[in-house]
């Protein structure tokens, strides 16, 4: 692939968390103005240095956390082998794709989630599929909405490329035994494992991988300070 392409080519890659990033600062910024109005303006600033922020102001800051640093490993990870576009608007939503890696073995659609707890796969011996879980929850919604996300990505590109959607997990628990798993043919992973699939080998050369990103980013454009920032799909809502 050539620097043009591994830099951006016609297309903008995004910031990763960029939309989370500034909504959480965004909510900082309404906190503080509303501790002015209670306490004034010289003791407002004083409270909200000592006071904790909002809990649900904390998620969009963790949450573009954890999409700041997976992005970058994912990025650094593919190279010049292939595209990782970042924080993508969907059009007609409040939602976002947080990265879409457009590499040799396809298109992958990435929603990165940074939660606590352990990642486990529950049934599917008995049961029809199973059911994924994080810190004794039920969060097979994750699933839905990956494949949410991966329908949309697959319409945008057309039914003849290999689209395929991971739930990539940072700061979670994994056990002794680690080891990614499918669920509904989402894949759950972390960071390096899901690095070392992107980096797997596939039929799309530069050209295929180019054409592909330029489709991407077209339909799913990048993140803008004046858009609509996303719900946050980044942090745990209950940790």
């Amino acid at each position: 692939m050539t620097e043009g392409m591994a830099r951006g080519g016609a297309w903008d890659l995004g910031r990763p968390g960029g939309s989370a990033r500034a909504e959480f600062e965004r909510r900082r910024e309404n906190e503080l103005a509303r501790r002015r109005r209670l306490f004034g303006r010289m003791l407002g600033p004083v409270v909200d240095a000592l006071a904790p922020p909002n809990p649900a102001t904390i998620a969009w800051d963790r949450g573009s956390q954890g999409e700041e640093v997976v992005g970058r490993y994912l990025t650094d990870r593919v190279g010049r082998a292939g595209v990782v576009l970042h924080d993508r608007g969907i059009p007609g939503s409040r939602a976002n794709i947080d990265h879409v890696a457009i590499v040799a073995s396809g298109v992958w659609v990435i929603d990165t989630k940074r939660y606590r707890g352990r990642v486990e796969q529950r049934g599917g011996w008995l049961r029809r599929s199973s059911t994924l879980f994080v810190h004794r929850q039920n969060r097979n919604n994750l699933v839905v909405a990956a494949l949410r996300q991966r329908q949309l990505v697959q319409r945008a590109v057309g039914p003849k490329v290999t689209v395929q959607s991971a739930l990539c997990f940072t700061d979670a628990d994994w056990g002794f035994v680690a080891r990614p798993f499918r669920i509904d043919d989402v894949l759950v992973s972390w960071p390096r494992r899901l690095g070392e699939t992107l980096a797997q080998p596939g039929p799309l050369d530069s050209s295929g991988i180019a054409s592909l990103a330029a489709a991407v980013s077209d339909a799913f454009p990048a993140y803008a300070p004046s858009g609509i920032s996303h719900k946050p799909t980044g942090a745990s809502p209950n940790r």
